[in-house]
């Protein structure tokens, strides 16, 4: 091909979440014969700043709200004519909305970061107003891209179902997984995280609300009771640590459960966990699971409004809970225990990495991006 591809790829940052791994494997991988990738974040800042590669542009929009940077990115579309501007979470707004002032044939890609009646329903919990004014946003939003992506054929029929989104520019791409990143970090010696003759569980994520940690402590006291000899580790940071450092205390789990705070490379926590666990009100497409399968740790998750029943495979890579259903979760957390010894770890890994792979997966972005 002559001419080369150009994509420039628009979110926040690159903190810690899922979105922010996706976009750095995309923009790290994405094939260079055919394409030429530009990066723009709201603020240049973020845990994988460091891990995009030498070649890749990287441009600061100076504010991470899309309301923010809209005349920024249009000033640096202008600039750069990029073929497609691919944007997700927090700038999916600012792309589609900036679509009608972008140079003609420009192509609008969006990536649809969570379930979004789900997304809306907890919105309502503190703002029903505001609630419904998103859902009449989102109903517009989607009038302009050219292509939806969304991380699960839940979310897609979701969107179709309930936000009247025409069915013709969805597509259902699950997020990739970089097994040889992994691997490589896999082999580097980092100790024992974990006490032994321990079971030990293993959680990693944003510590917000979504996530239902306050329904995962009171499960796991009760687990306790039972087996006294389990753990819980809490790797993350967010809005909700110090209520659960309260409630830690409350529950007297101050001796088993602990939270260091963000690991930029959780996938030695997961390694040697015994088994990770989700108990999410809601996902997208939960990359901490998929990364625990991925080291040959079986998952513990709740059932919530996500991609996760097309990841878990009851009894043979996991275990299915009720979502917000503490007894639920802590039965589900005993059976794990039991059954765990049943599982083989690399059957686990090959599973993730036939579905998940990024050499699987990434074809499927390359295919979309292309005008």
């Amino acid at each position: 091909m002559d001419k080369k591809i150009k994509v420039l790829l628009v979110l926040p940052n690159l903190f810690g979440g899922g979105a922010e791994r996706v976009f750095t494997y995309l923009v790290n991988h994405i094939d260079r014969e055919q394409f030429k990738p530009y990066l723009a974040l709201g603020a240049k800042t973020g845990a994988y700043l460091n891990d995009i590669r030498g070649d890749v542009t990287v441009y600061e929009l100076k504010g991470e709200r899309a309301r923010n940077v809209i005349p920024s990115l249009l000033k640096l579309v202008r600039q750069l004519r990029p073929d497609v501007v691919f944007s997700t979470v927090g700038m999916n707004s600012a792309n589609s909305l900036g679509r009608m002032f972008y140079p003609r044939g420009t192509r609008i890609v969006l990536r649809e970061g969570s379930s979004v009646t789900a997304y809306l329903k907890d919105v309502a919990r503190k703002s029903p107003a505001t609630a419904l004014i998103y859902r009449k946003f989102y109903k517009s939003l989607y009038n302009f891209p050219d292509a939806v992506i969304c991380q699960s054929d839940y979310m897609l029929r979701d969107m179709v179902a309930n936000l009247g989104v025409s069915e013709k520019i969805l597509y259902r791409i699950y997020n990739p997984v970089d097994f040889d990143k992994i691997e490589k970090i896999l082999q580097e010696d980092s100790g024992k995280l974990f006490s032994d003759n321990v079971f030990n569980f293993l959680m990693v994520g944003n510590l917000v609300h979504c996530k239902g940690y306050d329904i995962m402590l009171p499960a796991f006291a009760k687990v306790r009771q039972q087996n006294r000899n389990v753990s819980l580790t809490i790797l993350g940071e967010g809005e909700e640590r110090r209520n659960l450092e309260i409630l830690i205390d409350k529950l007297n789990l101050n001796e088993s459960v602990r939270m260091p705070g963000f690991a930029k490379n959780p996938y030695i926590y997961a390694k040697q966990a015994d088994v990770f666990v989700s108990s999410s009100r809601y996902e997208g497409f939960s990359n901490a699971i998929v990364e625990s399968l991925a080291c040959g740790t079986p998952v513990v998750a709740t059932d919530c409004p996500s991609a996760i029943r097309e990841v878990l495979r009851e009894g043979e890579n996991g275990w299915l809970a009720k979502t917000e259903d503490e007894t639920s979760l802590t039965e589900t957390m005993l059976k794990a225990i039991e059954e765990t010894k049943n599982l083989d770890a690399k059957e686990i890994r090959s599973d993730c990495k036939s579905r998940f792979g990024i050499e699987n997966i990434l074809p499927l972005y390359e295919k979309l991006l292309t005008p």
